[in-house]
């Protein structure tokens, strides 16, 4: 028996630097999102201003594409922010973004457009239940503090 309690802190320590490791490695992966989102972001605006700006958005395809790539890079910086701050409702956003884009960029008829609204309206109800559950645990910790 008294094995057992001594290795329970040995697993205890060792699961706190497996922890702190991947952690490590989050913060570097969210580090290289942003990066190559800022890199992006800087070739998006030297190609737009290269091909003439109002050529480039007056046109139908080319504003489409411009959007596809900025929607991609705004879901990039989400999930850096991801996974920084490990919050539910960081997923929900990374969700919300996706499912616009998909929405804006690839749906071609009614029914694609139809469960984009409904997915987003989903996703937005859950985001306002995770913003109440916080707002009443933050009540709740201020009450007994």
């Amino acid at each position: 028996m008294r094995n057992k309690k001594r290795r329970l802190p040995v697993f205890r320590e060792l699961g706190n630097r497996f922890s702190k490791v991947i952690i490590g490695i989050e913060m570097f992966l969210a580090a290289l999102i942003i990066i190559t989102v800022l890199a992006g972001a800087i070739a998006l605006i030297v190609s737009t201003i290269q091909e003439g700006v109002a050529e480039h958005l007056l046109d139908y395809d080319n504003f489409q594409n411009i959007l596809s790539y900025l929607l991609i890079l705004i879901i990039g910086l989400e999930l850096a922010i991801m996974l920084i701050q490990h919050q539910p409702s960081n997923i929900v956003d990374v969700m919300i973004y996706a499912t616009a884009r998909k929405m804006l960029i690839y749906s071609t008829d009614m029914v694609d457009g139809l469960i984009g609204v409904i997915s987003i309206g989903i996703l937005f109800i859950i985001k306002v239940a995770l913003y109440r559950a916080k707002i009443s645990e933050d009540n709740s910790t201020k009450k007994y503090t």
